[in-house]
C-alpha cells in the first residue's frame, strides 16, 4: 500500500493533532510541517520543519491547521503550487458555500481536488446531522454542545450497586424539559441493564427524565473537553415517531485532525474541484481500506 505524503500547514493545537493521527496511521506518513520561522523547533516532532512548503520533498496533500481567516490565502497558494488541500474553517450557512465557491474556482483554474469543512463542526458532526435528517426528513435537530466541566460527580449515582464512579449533568430538551445524563463506571461483575433501572427507578433521579450511559473509564471522560448532545426528532404526526439521538464526548482537535486524514484519503478519487464532506461517496473516507471497511462495518 502506497502511503499518502502529507504536509501540515500550521502547528498549533491542531496541527499538533494532525500530526500524532498521521503517525499513528499506516497509510499516510508526515512529508514535513510549515510553520513560521520565528518558532522554536519541536524535538518530538520526526520530520522536517520548514517555512514553506517548496522546501519539503514530494507532498500529496497538505492539511490546513491555521486560523479561520488565513485559510483562504493558504489554500489558494497551496492549490497554485499544485498541491490539493484539505481545510477545516469554521464556518456554516451561507458562509460555508461562499466559502466553499470561492476555493472550488481556484481548485478547477489549477485542475485539483480540495475538501472543504472536514473538521469537526463543519466535518464529522455534519454527516450525523445529515444522516438523522435523511432517516427522519420531516422534523427538527437539536445540537447543545458543552465542555467537560459541565459534568459534576454524583454521590447518589456511584451509592447504587456495580456503580464504581459516576457524573451527572443536566440539558434541556428540544421539548424546554430538563434532562439528567448520568455517566457511569461499571464494577467488573456489575450488570449494564441493572444498573441503568436502578439509576432510573431510584427516588433521587424521578423527579426528571434521567438518561445513563456506560462508559469505560470516569477519570478520562473528565479529562475530554468538548461534549455535544445531537438530537433529531420526527415532526409531530410522522408514523413511527422517529427519534435518533447521539451524544459523544472527544478532543476536539484530535477529532478534526482523524476527520482531516480521512479526507486527504479521498483525494486520489476525486476530479478537480471543492468538495465538502457531503459530496464525498463514504467509502472514499477509508481510502485504499475500503474493501476491509466495508467488510467490517456492513
Amino acid at each position: 500500500m502506497k502511503k499518502i505524503r502529507l504536509a501540515i500547514i500550521g502547528l498549533g493545537r491542531l496541527g499538533r493533532k494532525c500530526a500524532e493521527a498521521i503517525a499513528a496511521d499506516r497509510t499516510a506518513e508526515l512529508a514535513g510541517v510549515v510553520r513560521r520561522p520565528e518558532r522554536a523547533e519541536e524535538a518530538w516532532l520526526k520530520a522536517p520543519s520548514v517555512t514553506h512548503v517548496s522546501e519539503l520533498d514530494y507532498v500529496d496533500a497538505a492539511l490546513i491547521c491555521v486560523p479561520v481567516d488565513a485559510v483562504m490565502g493558504v489554500a489558494q497558494a497551496l492549490l497554485q503550487s499544485r498541491i490539493p488541500v484539505v481545510e477545516c474553517a469554521r464556518l456554516h450557512g451561507e458562509s460555508f458555500l461562499g466559502h466553499k465557491a470561492e476555493i472550488h474556482r481556484d481548485a478547477l483554474r489549477h485542475k485539483l481536488p480540495a475538501i472543504v469543512g472536514a473538521g469537526c463542526d463543519p466535518g464529522a458532526l455534519s454527516l450525523f446531522r445529515s444522516q438523522f435528517a435523511q432517516l427522519a426528513p420531516r422534523g427538527h435537530t437539536e445540537t447543545s454542545l458543552h465542555i467537560g466541566t459541565s459534568l459534576h460527580h454524583t454521590l447518589a449515582a456511584a451509592g447504587i450497586k456495580g456503580v464504581k464512579q459516576a457524573l451527572a449533568t443536566e440539558l434541556q430538551s428540544p421539548e424546554g424539559r430538563r434532562q439528567r445524563y448520568v455517566y457511569v463506571e461499571l464494577e467488573p461483575s456489575a450488570n449494564a441493564t441493572e444498573v441503568e433501572n436502578a439509576l432510573i427507578n431510584d427516588p433521587l433521579f424521578c423527579d426528571e427524565e434521567t438518561r445513563v450511559f456506560s462508559v469505560p473509564s470516569i477519570a478520562a471522560l473528565e479529562e475530554t473537553n468538548r461534549g455535544v448532545v445531537l438530537e433529531r426528532r420526527a415532526a409531530a404526526g410522522e408514523a413511527g415517531h422517529a427519534s435518533f439521538l447521539l451524544e459523544a464526548r472527544y478532543d476536539e482537535a484530535g477529532l478534526a485532525a482523524r476527520m482531516m486524514l480521512a479526507a486527504a484519503r479521498a483525494l486520489p478519487s476525486l476530479q478537480a474541484g471543492a468538495y465538502s464532506l457531503l459530496d464525498l461517496p463514504p467509502g472514499a473516507l477509508w481510502g485504499e481500506q475500503r474493501p476491509a471497511a466495508e467488510k467490517e462495518w456492513m
